[in-house]
């Protein structure tokens, strides 16, 4: 077990590395064997720490690394990190430099990148990795399918640029319109067509996300890009396959007070709940600061002595409320699962996420700062 620092936290985050290796080899068996299985770990791994996990993925076979920009890029390279590094966001000019210097591949999709990374190349006197990417139906980044042998076979005229890859992202995967997803993936395969006609060596197309790992095999091409199921959870309950994961990280905290209040008795802030039958209250240091959404506020469970209990008033910057009532002897101490998991208890992420309205991707991200994190 690792933790950074010396005090033993009141409230922190566990974060199993041997999950995120179980679920790289899980999502695995999902892919054809020539099927290259790429990590993303931006977001600082979705909350998990990105250079603990690109350790663990680089062991595990992981070939290619994917950030979403230039800044976690530098940081997985201070950290020694050798692996390819795939930048999913198309850098700036100064940015250019600094990520070619960094030997990292960057996503292209306009003229104005392309001309950052010449620029950038001339000056360095390197070649540059790109990967162009195809807007099949996202709309935030890529090349209209119509467009890309165009702009690739520009990009074949430049001695210092080396196409890498050719790739797109799905909007849908995740959900029951498997109509959509399949045009898309339709999309993507004739530009991939059109490219090899045309006689353009591409080494490596990629479109499929965790969704499309999951239920799309058609999607596989030469490579695929799994984010947030390498940390154990599912893209959405929409997804049909249920590969066997590990939830990666847990939110635990310690009851710090107990009381027992009458029938009628207002919690928190405005008054949110109150209580309908004599009660036994704890209160735990967690709250929005921490990325305990306030919007939780009266919907979730939490686990205490292997029981779950429901969070009730309004949850506050440091603190919440937990109904112990109907778990005896909880005492100041008691450790508590806000979610993940604990001995036999597993509160999913995308559970809890689902109570509060919101996805398990924003609980593990929005983690903050003051939690510790420990390292299993």
């Amino acid at each position: 077990m690792e933790t950074g620092s010396q005090i033993e936290p009141i409230s922190w985050i566990e974060i199993d590395l041997g999950a995120i290796r179980h679920n790289y080899r899980e999502l695995k068996k999902y892919a054809a064997p020539n099927v290259e299985v790429f990590g993303v770990i931006k977001a600082d791994a979705y909350g998990h720490g990105a250079v603990k996990t690109a350790r663990v993925l680089v062991e595990e076979g992981a070939k290619v690394l994917c950030v979403a920009r230039a800044e976690e890029a530098a940081q997985l390279r201070e950290a020694g990190i050798c692996s390819r590094i795939l930048v999913f966001g198309p850098p700036l000019s100064g940015q250019a430099v600094a990520l070619l210097g960094l030997d990292c591949e960057m996503v292209v999709c306009a003229e104005d990148h392309v001309e950052a990374i010449v620029a950038a190349a001339r000056v360095l006197k390197k070649v540059a990795r790109v990967h162009v990417k195809i807007d099949v139906g996202m709309g935030r980044l890529g090349l209209p399918p119509s467009h890309a042998l165009e702009f690739i076979r520009k990009i074949t005229t430049f001695d210092c640029m080396k196409i890498a890859g050719v790739m797109s992202h799905l909007p849908c995967a995740d959900t029951t319109d498997r109509e959509l997803t399949s045009k898309q993936i339709a999309t993507f395969a004739s530009v991939r067509d059109t490219i090899k006609t045309a006689g353009i060596d591409v080494p490596c197309f990629h479109l499929a996300n965790s969704a499309a790992l999951l239920d799309f095999p058609e999607a596989h091409f030469d490579a695929v890009r799994p984010g947030i199921s390498l940390y154990g959870q599912l893209p959405s309950f929409e997804v049909q396959a249920r590969p066997n994961l590990i939830p990666a990280m847990s939110m635990k905290t310690r009851v710090i007070f107990v009381k027992d209040v009458p029938a009628g008795t207002g919690l928190s802030y405005g008054h949110t709940f109150v209580t309908r039958r004599p009660s036994r209250i704890a209160t735990v240091p967690l709250g929005y600061a921490d990325g305990y959404p306030r919007h939780a506020s009266n919907k979730t469970q939490m686990a205490v002595r292997g029981t779950l209990v429901p969070q009730v008033g309004r949850v506050c910057m440091d603190l919440l409320l937990i109904d112990v009532t109907d778990v005896p002897d909880v005492a100041v101490g008691d450790e508590v699962l806000a979610f993940g998991r604990s001995g036999n208890t597993v509160l999913r992420p995308e559970v809890v996420a689902q109570q509060i309205g919101t996805i398990g991707y924003e609980l593990t991200t929005r983690v903050g700062q003051r939690l510790q994190r420990v390292y299993l």
